[in-house]
């Protein structure tokens, strides 16, 4: 069992512009940051499944103000198939 169990970690950086003020971030240039951990499972030969959960971080790096930014956690649920 334990040996089609494997952990799964992914952090990532990006960018973006975002169109329209609110009053937690300014509009314009922004950072997003993305921390996701999970079990995936193999279900048979060539698939598996995948459960876990993300945070990510929006902000502009006090580049403009307001940022106080957006915080976002959630659960992620997937499948893989691997095609020969």
């Amino acid at each position: 069992m334990t040996a089609k169990l494997d952990f799964q970690t992914t952090l990532s950086l990006g960018f973006s512009v975002i169109d329209k003020r609110t009053e937690r971030l300014a509009k314009g240039f922004t950072f997003i940051e993305n921390l996701s951990f999970g079990f995936s499972h193999e279900t048979f030969s060539n698939s598996s499944i995948y459960l876990g959960t993300n945070f990510g971080h929006v902000s502009n790096l006090n580049f403009q103000k307001p940022n106080n930014g957006y915080n976002i956690l959630g659960l992620e649920v997937g499948y893989s198939y691997v095609l020969n």
